[in-house]
């Protein structure tokens, strides 16, 4: 049998590979780099978006604590209960003779 002349073709990819092993290299850092980029970008939309969510639900809560005071300050207001303490308990203020002291011991 003859040898053949013309070299494998598996050969000559990694002769060719060796001989520009920085390109190949260089290569290989770029995709890394880019991809790299990729995935930080997608984290960073991703941290942006669950940041949004968080302050819309800290506003959320800001309003209703706001209710929720208002409310109370609405419920404890003096003369409401005073008024529900005369209707529903039937209590009357006090005179001032029908105060009693009692001394500090």
């Amino acid at each position: 049998m003859k040898a053949s002349r013309v070299p494998a073709l598996l050969t000559v990819l990694f002769e060719d590979l060796r001989q520009h092993l920085v390109l190949v290299l260089l290569f290989l850092m770029v995709i890394g780099s880019a991809m790299a980029v990729i995935y930080v970008s997608h984290s960073h939309r991703l941290l942006t978006i669950e940041r949004d969510d968080l302050l819309s639900q800290r506003d959320e809560i800001d309003i209703e604590w706001r209710h929720l005071q208002i409310e109370q300050n609405t419920l404890t207001e003096h003369n409401r209960v005073e008024r529900i303490a005369q209707q529903r308990l039937n209590m009357v203020r006090a005179e001032a003779e029908q105060e009693v002291l009692v001394p500090w011991q």
